[in-house]
């Protein structure tokens, strides 16, 4: 059995941010309302035009709109499950 992979995507962590990354990771923390940046936002993080658009697109997608964001995001774990994903 072969031993399990590490990271394949660099990622900057939180207390190595700097500059427009670290900027954006105050944003995403304003934005979910997390002490934290959720790793799927980190995985854009060595490139601060792409996180960027990541951010900008959960925006888009969780506010605003009928249905509440907690509902958006309900909805969004159920199709994840029935996908199996694991994350």
């Amino acid at each position: 059995m072969t031993a399990p992979l590490g990271p394949r995507i660099r990622i900057v962590q939180e207390s190595e941010a700097t500059g427009d990354t670290a900027a954006l990771y105050d944003e995403i923390r304003a934005v979910f309302g997390f002490p934290m940046v959720p790793d799927i936002m980190k995985l854009a993080s060595t490139r601060p035009d792409f996180l960027r658009v990541l951010l900008e697109g959960y925006k888009a997608m969780f506010s605003g709109g009928h249905l509440p964001r907690q509902v958006k995001e309900m909805i969004a774990t159920v199709v994840s499950q029935a996908n199996s994903c694991a994350y």
